[in-house]
């Protein structure tokens, strides 16, 4: 979880264009991942859309990349709605509604 907070907490700026690549973000095994999937050996890659608003809060988050485990996916939906923005603005500077999508967030066990 605390990793997830570092990539919300580090979306604090504009959503960039989607041309801009980030890294990848891995997560493993802790205090950072579900108890549950670290029992059932879950490991994966997800991406997701999130709808920002004018105010800079996350409103949606749609998986566009799944892990292929709904409890991964979900922890990080659940995680990355708390992000805050800078909301986008439109051509007059007034804050717009936006998408950002999330670099890779890897899920990855420490056998």
């Amino acid at each position: 979880m605390l990793s997830l907070l570092m990539l919300a907490q580090a979306a604090t700026a504009a959503p960039p264009p989607p041309a801009q690549k980030a890294p990848p973000t891995t997560v493993t095994e802790g205090a950072n991942y579900p108890v549950e999937a670290v029992r059932e050996g879950m490991e994966g890659t997800v991406r997701a859309d999130l709808t920002v608003t004018a105010a800079g809060t996350v409103s949606a988050c749609k998986i566009v990349q799944s892990t292929g485990h709904r409890l991964l996916d979900e922890f990080t939906c659940k995680n990355l709605m708390r992000a805050k923005f800078t909301a986008a603005k439109d051509d007059n500077g007034n804050p717009v509604e936006s998408h950002y999508l999330t670099p890779p967030i890897v899920f990855k066990l420490t056998h």
